[in-house]
């Protein structure tokens, strides 16, 4: 306990307004860690990532998320088998070396002044993957760790501990990548999911003992699950939401494709334009989650919460709309972003701490990946008309619907 004790003064979180319990204070604690290590080191490649995705024409960026997509199916059914197989801390142990073993095989592909066209591709689409389920396990593990009233007090603050890590891994990305490579931080952000496994290993040590931490959930197949779930309207409700969300980031994240590319033409600067937007976006992140989210989150409810962002992005779609150019751009991308990472994220996972345990990983992986991905495929297909004349009344009304869900997972995580 005094190693915990110095673990929660280091991160600032002597007082935290989480609980009583010192127990609960060092779970909290080293769940900020684990988010600090998760998010870091995705942060380290996010730039990469992007840069290497526009490296070609911008018309094979919807190709490349289409190749997403089929990866991400490849994978669902297999992390499925292994939740079901393994305990907890034993399959995120495995999750997360297996990702750090990935790193060093791309760190081989990837060195060197020149970078093939085809090890560019394979590094958007894995990193795209490594994204969603890295980020994922994390959340699942917390809402298997704390229960949903937990959930509402922590979450921010866990999440807190991501956009820390993300404001250092995007700082790092600017700062070393002209000087150490690339090939660098793909060791380091390999390193970062090492401390990720220590973490993992202490929280679950710490749960409380209505967790049974050591045993696998009951097996069942993923398309039997899907089955129960589409029956479930709160399920359908939470696919649905992630669906818009996933539909109108991929329209944006294109629209971003194209103006970058026309605004800067080597891809060193748009690497640096990429890593100062997610340093900025971070920054106002921890901001907002420190001092404003927890409060408003209790103030405001789960459904308000996620009813706001719909209507923010529907604001973007009009102002780049009106105005195509990369000041707008930089703009709609940070102050979106950030809302999403603040406040609607964590109200996203608060709506898994009133779901069954073993439904918890299984439903997290189907809908942060596939539900995930098929919204970025359907956006990629879409983006040619999605920007013709009638953008504003069809965003008006994705976005209507779209907020109209958000409020009824509100009303439906209260029940």
């Amino acid at each position: 306990m005094a190693q915990d004790e110095r673990v929660i003064r280091a991160l600032g979180l002597c007082r935290p307004p989480t609980g009583k319990e010192p127990q609960e204070r060092a779970t909290v604690a080293w769940s900020f860690a684990l988010f600090f290590c998760v998010f870091a080191s995705w942060y380290i490649l996010r730039p990469l990532r992007d840069a290497m995705g526009i490296a070609g024409s911008t018309r094979e960026l919807p190709r490349l998320f289409l190749v997403t997509l089929g990866a991400t199916l490849a994978l669902t059914p297999v992390v499925s088998t292994l939740v079901s197989r393994l305990s907890r801390p034993r399959f995120l142990t495995f999750a997360y070396r297996f990702l750090a073993a990935s790193l060093l095989l791309f760190f081989l592909l990837l060195r060197g002044p020149a970078t093939s066209p085809l090890a560019a591709r394979a590094f958007f689409v894995w990193a795209s993957v490594f994204n969603l389920f890295a980020i994922t396990l994390a959340w699942a593990l917390m809402a298997d760790i704390f229960t949903r009233a937990q959930g509402i007090r922590v979450f921010a603050l866990v999440g807190g501990g991501g956009t820390l890590g993300a404001m250092v891994g995007s700082l790092a990305a600017t700062l070393v990548v002209p000087f150490a490579g690339a090939s660098a931080m793909l060791l380091l952000a390999a390193a970062l999911l090492e401390c990720a496994v220590r973490c993992v290993r202490c929280v679950t040590s710490l749960a409380p003992p209505r967790v049974l931490v050591e045993q696998p959930y009951p097996q069942g197949g993923t398309l039997r699950w899907i089955g129960r779930a589409a029956r479930d309207p709160f399920f359908l409700a939470i696919c649905a939401y992630l669906a818009f969300f996933t539909f109108t980031s991929t329209v944006l994240y294109l629209a971003q494709g194209r103006i970058v590319r026309t605004s800067l033409a080597d891809t060193s600067a748009r690497a640096e334009l990429f890593a100062r937007m997610d340093l900025s976006v971070n920054t106002m992140t921890l901001v907002l989650q420190l001092f404003f989210v927890g409060r408003a989150i209790r103030f405001i409810g789960v459904g308000l919460a996620l009813a706001a962002f719909p209507v923010l992005t529907f604001v973007c779609f009009v102002a780049l709309r009106l105005e195509p150019v990369l000041g707008v751009l930089v703009a709609c991308q940070v102050a979106r972003r950030a809302l999403d990472y603040a406040l609607v994220k964590p109200a996203r996972e608060v709506l898994f701490t009133v779901v069954r345990p073993e439904d918890k990983y299984k439903a997290k992986s189907f809908i942060d990946t596939f539900v995930y991905r098929s919204g970025d495929a359907l956006g990629a297909v879409s983006f040619e008309d999605m920007w013709g004349p009638a953008v504003v009344v069809g965003m008006g009304v994705v976005c209507a619907a779209w907020a109209l869900v958000g409020l009824a997972l509100g009303r439906a995580r209260s029940r």
